[in-house]
C-alpha cells in the first residue's frame, strides 16, 4: 500500500501531522502548566513517593500526548530531511517504490498515533469535571450535614 503515491503527494500528509503535533503540544502544556501547577509542585516535592503517587500518575497521563507529538515531529522532522537526500542517491531510486511503501506505512502509523494522541488530550477536562464534582459533592454533603435553622 503506498508504493503508487509519490513522496511529493505525502509530505502534505506529513505537514499536517506536524502542525497537528504542535498544536497539541502546545495545548497540553498549556493545560499542564495553567490548571495544573500545584499537581506538578506536589510531584516533585519532597514528600515520599507514596503520599505524591497519584499526582505522578496524573502527570504521567498528562504527559503522554506531549510525548507522542513529540515523537510525531521527530519523524516528520527527520522525513523532510531524509526524503531529499535519498533522492539524490541514485542507488536507491530502484527501491522508490519499496520506500514510497514504507513511508506511507508510517503516515498511517503516525495519524493513529495523533488520532490517540487527540483523545488523550481530554484527559485534562476529564479530571477537571471530576474535581469539580468531588468538589460539588463535599459541599452537599456539608450543608446536608448543617442543623435546619428555623426562622423566628
Amino acid at each position: 500500500m503506498g508504493s503508487g503515491i509519490s513522496f511529493k503527494e505525502q509530505m502534505p500528509i506529513y505537514d499536517g501531522l506536524r502542525n497537528t503535533s504542535a498544536i497539541i503540544f502546545a495545548v497540553m502544556g498549556a493545560w499542564i502548566a495553567l490548571l495544573y501547577p500545584n499537581k506538578l509542585s506536589q510531584a516533585f516535592g519532597k514528600k515520599p513517593y507514596k503520599e505524591k503517587a497519584e499526582d505522578i500518575e496524573e502527570i504521567n497521563r498528562l504527559f503522554r500526548p506531549m510525548i507522542y507529538s513529540t515523537t510525531i515531529l521527530m519523524v516528520v522532522i527527520a522525513m523532510s530531511f531524509i526524503v531529499p537526500l535519498a533522492k539524490q542517491i541514485s542507488y536507491l531510486h530502484q527501491y522508490k517504490e519499496v520506500f514510497r511503501a514504507i513511508s506511507f506505512g508510517s503516515i498511517a502509523f503516525l495519524t493513529l498515533l495523533q488520532f490517540w494522541s487527540l483523545i488523550l488530550t481530554l484527559v485534562p477536562g476529564d479530571s477537571i469535571k471530576d474535581d469539580l464534582d468531588e468538589i460539588r459533592a463535599r459541599e452537599e454533603m456539608l450543608e446536608r450535614m448543617k442543623p435546619n435553622r428555623k426562622k423566628h
